[in-house]
């Protein structure tokens, strides 16, 4: 699939929701936000419609299928890095680490409360907004570069893709890289709500990050202060 420009059109929203009431409830309070809402309840669908128009915001339900809902994440990150919210249920098999291991950026549970997903949806689109501004920035740690004019991120000379939320994660690290963030920081530099049981998200972003390095032959990047938070290791000797 030809990966689609990071820049997208601010208005568009792509709602996959198979649950018709709330589909229609969701779409009409984006329309009242200013949004033009582009919803489907097919998997099937939502790809076509993605694959038509630049959107700067996807939320996605599948109730009835899941495992369906984690391919079409899947799918959006490969080709995308524009912002993806997922909704969730404690009812359902699909849960948060899930979701976020198949490339969402944060999560809603449901039933939806209004105001957080207003709050959920105005940071992602101003996290989306500043990555789309320019910026001739590159920042290297060891055999690590990161290209924030490129949003793109190489170990030597591979190619790492990280989604959104791991690539913001690591750019606050690697920009103050001697600095220790506590959790609550760390939640607000990816533009997650502080809430109850979302400390553990960083741990999730922190070990999917380190695992991508590892397997792309880096070394580690990530260090953990026991009870403060985390920042960027202490690059090896031959690193420096």
């Amino acid at each position: 699939m030809e990966e689609k420009d990071s820049v997208t059109t601010p208005n568009n929203v792509m709602l996959l929701e198979d649950d018709p009431a709330d589909r229609l409830a969701i779409r009409l309070h984006l329309e009242l936000m200013g949004f033009i809402v582009y919803d489907t309840p097919s998997s099937l669908e939502a790809r076509e419609i993605f694959s038509q128009h630049d959107f700067s915001l996807i939320l996605i339900h599948l109730a009835h299928a899941p495992l369906q809902a984690l391919e079409v994440c899947r799918w959006i990150r490969a080709a995308s890095t524009v912002p993806l919210l997922v909704m969730t249920s404690r009812s359902e098999v699909l849960d948060e680490e899930m979701a976020m291991s198949a490339g969402a950026d944060d999560y809603v549970t449901k039933p939806i409360d209004i105001k957080i997903l207003t709050s959920r949806i105005t940071q992602q689109l101003k996290r989306g907004q500043s990555q789309r501004a320019p910026r001739a920035n590159i920042l290297t740690w060891g055999p690590l570069q990161m290209d924030l004019s490129q949003h793109s991120f190489m170990i030597g000379t591979i190619h790492v893709a990280l989604t959104n939320t791991e690539y913001q994660f690591l750019q606050l690290l690697m920009e103050n890289p001697q600095r220790v963030f506590s959790r609550t920081q760390i939640l607000e530099a990816i533009g997650v709500m502080k809430g109850i049981g979302t400390d553990h998200i960083v741990d999730s972003h922190a070990s999917r990050i380190r695992s991508k390095i590892r397997a792309n032959g880096g070394p580690e990047v990530i260090a953990v202060i026991r009870s403060v938070g985390f920042r960027l290791a202490d690059p090896l000797p031959h690193e420096v």
